[in-house]
């Protein structure tokens, strides 16, 4: 069988963001599966955690010769997974990723958009320059049908572009047993509920922010629930959490994971959890796969595409979330254990590792 070779992955990697980890370690996992052999180096805004952590290596993100040199040593560019093409948080982080892109197809490397999140992309130059980049690539697939309408949108034909899903969807489901010594080990009471809060910050925090710790309260009050805030970001995603929990009325039974965790750990904890309540993307991907009832809250279009690919529920959006709203839907999700959407989580799973298949392949030519 044919060596891999050398494989360069860009994205938003080093940033401890429990999500975009998620999404490197499953790549990165499933290239060793096909060959242990294979070279592959990380764009990385950390690269020595990043080389540490997934034993790979790695060059900074803003090395401009670095990249250079990678990128005339490597036979295939993987560009993703995760919402890279977009310019809602940054025109900047748009044409950065399409600077990555184009380098390697001006140096004559294979280039595989892997599972990309495309959009929202604004403005008439920008979508300009996404279709004429992005048409250059050897293969784009993207982990939504909105991508792919996107896409289309700017000028790139629907049959240049498959849809695959989220690379973290190959990823094993937590272990049980380990879950429950995390969660001991918090403090919480293992004969009881547990639900999970994964929050971000976002504009309107002021407002959000007490809707979010009324339904926590809420939740005590009816299911004799224990809430545990879970934090994929380090220190942001702390700092908003400790924000709600100081703003419910009773901070009793009320529990804060405060280190960041691998991603085998982040999938060991979810799924002890009875509900997962989530604006981080990869929080509820992990609840999916560990079937755990979860309801998203919608910050980007992004996050609705996710969840209805997943059949999930979203029960509103950010700027609208009510307290009332969230505790309503926890009803109707209360006595479900997430059985309802294993058929789609399975072929979820069977895209993720076809997706690797192409990238494989591709590498292969």
């Amino acid at each position: 069988m044919c060596s891999l070779g050398k494989i360069l992955i860009s994205g938003y990697y080093g940033f401890s963001n429990a999500g975009d980890e998620a999404m490197l370690t499953a790549i990165i996992t499933a290239l060793r599966k096909k060959d242990p052999s294979v070279e592959i180096t990380v764009i990385s805004g950390h690269p020595e955690a990043t080389s540490k952590l997934h034993q790979v290596k790695a060059v900074h993100r803003f090395a401009p010769l670095g990249i250079l040199k990678a990128m005339l040593h490597t036979d295939l560019l993987l560009s993703g997974g995760g919402s890279l093409l977009q310019n809602v948080t940054s025109h900047i982080s748009l044409l950065y990723y399409l600077s990555i892109i184009a380098l390697a197809r001006l140096l004559g490397r294979r280039v595989m958009l892997f599972a990309q999140g495309i959009g929202p992309i604004r403005g008439g130059v920008c979508r300009l320059l996404t279709r004429l980049i992005c048409s250059r690539a050897d293969l784009i697939t993207v982990r939504d049908d909105g991508s792919l309408e996107d896409l289309n949108a700017m000028g790139i034909p629907a049959s240049r572009v498959l849809v695959t899903s989220d690379a973290v969807f190959s990823l094993p489901p937590g272990r049980k047993e380990e879950g429950k010594r995390l969660l001991a080990k918090l403090g919480v009471d293992l004969n009881r509920p547990v639900v999970g809060f994964a929050l971000r910050h976002w504009k309107g925090e002021a407002r959000f922010s007490r809707e979010f710790a009324g339904a926590a309260d809420a939740l005590k009050w009816e299911f004799g629930a224990q809430i545990l805030f879970i934090p994929l970001q380090f220190p942001a995603d702390a700092e908003l959490s400790q924000a709600v929990a100081a703003a419910m009325e009773n901070q009793q039974d009320v529990y804060m994971l405060d280190q960041k965790c691998s991603t085998q750990e982040y999938q060991d904890l979810i799924s002890g959890l009875h509900l997962l309540i989530g604006m981080r993307l990869h929080a509820l991907v992990f609840a999916a796969i560990n079937d755990v009832p979860l309801m998203a809250v919608s910050y980007d279009p992004k996050v609705d595409r996710f969840v209805a690919g997943m059949k999930g529920n979203v029960v509103n959006t950010i700027d609208k979330i009510t307290a009332g709203e969230i505790l309503s839907m926890a009803r109707e999700l209360w006595q479900q254990d997430g059985r309802q959407g294993r058929e789609q989580i399975q072929a979820l799973r069977q895209e993720a590792e076809k997706n690797i298949e192409r990238a494989v392949e591709l590498s292969r030519q």
